[in-house]
């Protein structure tokens, strides 16, 4: 809306306002002349918000109309103790409308200005939108995520094709806790700086959760990935200097390729996964998403995508089966573990094995996660019935255990499905252990509390250790079918599962052998310690109601 009226705009035109004002697309400066009642304010405001102009006369009266109507008592009376020398200063939290209709919640700080010499007093503050994200990251002063994902829709706009390379420094965690929040930010500008000066010219950086910075490469400018991501990699560990120390930093990296047909946000989850599999499986070397051919890595992206559409439209496309677990006396059903499945035209049945690595790696699994455990409990909540001693494996992954509102989460949908806390054992899947040691046992212990059980999943793999058997109050050892499927040949898979099984019984851990596919193996298995087989000998993982067909059909 244009503003053509003259007002007395003395005291208030100045250079600093312009700079100033200027600087953040989310924060709005504002200047008022208490004498003349005239203020300024800052274009983006007046764009955002649809205001007269500029330059305004009783601009209070003006943002107050827009202020929500169970807000406004509250503003009016701040804003008159200001105007009338009962107060200097403004701080206060409201929801104001903006030029959509919508309401955004925003801060208004603002204090006086005594005149001297004649000089009017000068109200002036700033208003800060939270329903916006500033482009710049405070630490490093790169581009930030918000942007990052704004960059990558104009690039899908435009046709470009891109390369993003993800880059993250190894155990920053430990520098952390070594030197202190304060230095590890000092470590990140660095980090930051030394990005930017070898693809300088060459690319744009953009930091993003956490240790992670983004590079984002477009195809036509033929850089040569490997040997930038080489380079970055010998100047943090050989080059980096905070305050005149050198500090030497381990990092890894995974590109994926980008074109129009994908979402930034399936690319950004590729690209943490690739990251993922350079830190855990290739020692820090630049890993491509799929590594093979560009085709092989299209029709995953596809898939990627879908399933994160999936997730949006109601978790459409998914849906659980259940492989049973029997006890290893008189093999009798004594549980079951619930296993994530997708099927959707034109893929057809994906394999869990292609998409749910990628997918731990989206923060999307936060709402799947539940979806999943809602779902198991409420198809397998009748088979209680049958089997009173039922319990009920569901997966967690890094996303949901990491999550603020996890603990809460977990006990309202036990508390909305009506299922009973001790039947209920989640499972901890490899990237859990990952966590901050006292977070993770806090929160293994929180669980416990309510009576809900605790199992290691794939244990004798990654990075799980006898140490974190030791240290974690789990319930149940599930011994990875690494370690099954030669059980009968191979002497080391013997040595291992024997020395696991008697050191689980003597700290009261049940354990549980995976990968049982033939009569031979189990009884085999027979000589060992172990308290509970799963495995296709006894069944594939089945639909509830085929389930409920083999094991006893609820009425």
């Amino acid at each position: 809306m244009g503003n053509n009226m003259e007002y007395d705009k003395s005291e208030l035109d100045s250079r600093l306002f312009d700079g100033f004002a200027d600087t953040s697309r989310r924060r709005y400066m504002f200047l008022c002349n208490m004498r003349t009642n005239v203020s300024r304010w800052s274009k983006n405001a007046v764009e955002h918000f649809d205001l007269p102009g500029e330059y305004m006369l009783h601009a209070g009266t003006i943002w107050g109309e827009l202020i929500h109507p169970d807000d406004r008592d509250i503003y009016s009376e701040a804003v008159d103790d200001v105007f009338n020398g009962i107060k200097t200063r403004f701080d206060l939290d409201y929801r104001v409308k903006n030029r959509e209709g919508e309401y955004v919640a925003c801060t208004g700080r603002g204090h006086v200005l005594k005149g001297e010499n004649g000089s009017p007093d000068l109200f002036l503050g700033t208003i800060v939108n939270h329903s916006i994200m500033d482009n710049i990251d405070s630490t490093t002063n790169c581009y930030n995520i918000y942007e990052f994902w704004q960059y990558m829709k104009k690039l899908r706009i435009s046709d470009t094709y891109a390369y993003v390379m993800l880059v993250c420094i190894n155990n920053f965690s430990e520098i952390n806790a070594t030197y202190g929040y304060y230095f590890g930010n000092k470590v990140l500008r660095e980090f930051a700086s030394t990005i930017r000066a070898v693809i300088k010219g060459k690319g744009t950086l953009f930091r993003m959760d956490g240790v992670q910075f983004a590079c984002c490469f477009k195809a036509s400018d033929e850089v040569d990935l490997d040997e930038i991501y080489s380079q970055i990699q010998y100047e943090a560990r050989n080059h980096m200097f905070i305050d005149n120390e050198r500090m030497s930093v381990s990092i890894s990296g995974g590109v994926v390729f980008y074109n129009e047909n994908y979402d930034e946000y399936s690319i950004q989850t590729s690209a943490r996964y690739a990251m993922g599999e350079s830190k855990h499986k290739y020692h820090g070397e630049l890993v491509y998403f799929d590594n093979t051919l560009l085709k092989g890595n299209k029709e995953n992206l596809e898939i990627m995508s879908a399933i994160r559409n999936s997730i949006a439209d109601n978790f459409d496309g998914f849906y659980l089966c259940f492989q049973p677990i029997v006890d290893s006396k008189e093999e009798r059903l004594i549980g079951a573990e619930a296993l994530l499945r997708w099927k959707k035209e034109p893929f057809g049945e994906v394999p869990p094995g292609v998409f749910l690595p990628w997918l731990e790696n989206d923060p999307c699994f936060w709402e799947l996660g539940n979806w999943i455990l809602k779902q198991a409990l409420t198809e397998m909540k009748p088979i209680l019935d049958l089997y009173p001693d039922f319990l009920l494996n569901v997966n967690l992954a890094y996303p949901q255990m990491s999550h603020v509102k996890f603990r809460d989460t977990v006990l309202e949908i036990i508390e909305e499905t009506g299922y009973p806390h001790a039947h209920l054992c989640l499972e901890l899947t490899e990237r859990c252990h990952q966590l901050e040691h006292e977070f993770l046992l806090d929160t293994v212990e929180f669980l416990k509390s309510y009576g809900i059980k605790i199992a290691v999943d794939d244990f004798g793999t990654g990075f799980s250790s006898l140490n974190l058997l030791s240290e974690l109050p789990v319930d149940i050892l599930k011994i990875d079918r690494v370690f099954t499927k030669d059980i009968e040949t191979n002497l080391a898979s013997q040595a291992i599962v024997e020395a696991l099984s008697v050191c689980a019984k003597k700290l009261y851990v049940h354990v549980c052998m995976e990968g049982l596919e033939n009569r031979q193996m189990i009884d085999f298995v027979k000589q060992y310690e172990i308290y509970s087989y799963q495995g296709f000998h006894y069944s594939r993982p089945i639909p509830s109601d085929k389930f409920f067909e083999k094991y006893g059909k609820i009425e």
